[in-house]
């Protein structure tokens, strides 16, 4: 069961790593559109454009803090306080995998959701950080509650 944990993190950290790639070179493509926006706009003397371009830029630059710095530190401090004995033999291993698997795809998950608050702020709409915000607390949501919910099952179903 540990080999097959290990293999899947490895894959989602791969994953990550990938994503986290294309996410930076979006990132740094979006302020550099928002800075070449805000200098043609401060050329034509329109200031309601330049300010709308230095928010934009400003939400842009936060989300991608919070992508790079707070979405692992989010994962870590969640996975290190789920509890890791909830039952026995394999259904402890079950629920331990259960979690780790769910820790890997909410990670994924909160980068994608900071991907899509970019690119809307980028492209001059309106920045959906919030939604980001909820789908991440969507997917610890789910990590503790599988975490738990298996070790429960088994305990209700009399299996230890």
């Amino acid at each position: 069961m540990s080999e097959v944990s290990s293999i899947l993190l490895a894959f989602m950290r791969e994953a990550w790593l990938a994503l986290a790639g294309a996410f930076l070179a979006f990132v740094l493509l979006a302020c550099l559109a928002q800075v070449l926006r805000v200098s043609s706009a401060s050329v034509l003397g329109a200031n309601l454009w330049v300010w709308e371009s230095v928010s934009a830029l400003l939400s842009i630059v936060l989300i991608g803090l919070f992508a790079f710095i707070g979405i692992p530190q989010i994962v870590r401090a969640l996975q290190s306080s789920l509890p890791n004995a909830g039952g026995c033999g394999p259904i402890s291993e079950l629920g331990t995998l259960a979690s780790s698997l769910i820790g890997g795809l909410a990670a994924l998950r909160m980068l994608r959701a900071a991907f899509t608050s970019v690119l809307s702020a980028s492209i001059g709409g309106s920045s959906t950080f919030a939604k980001a915000l909820i789908e991440c607390a969507e997917a610890m949501f789910g990590m503790i509650l599988m975490s738990a919910a298996i070790p429960l099952a088994a305990w209700f179903l009399g299996t230890c």
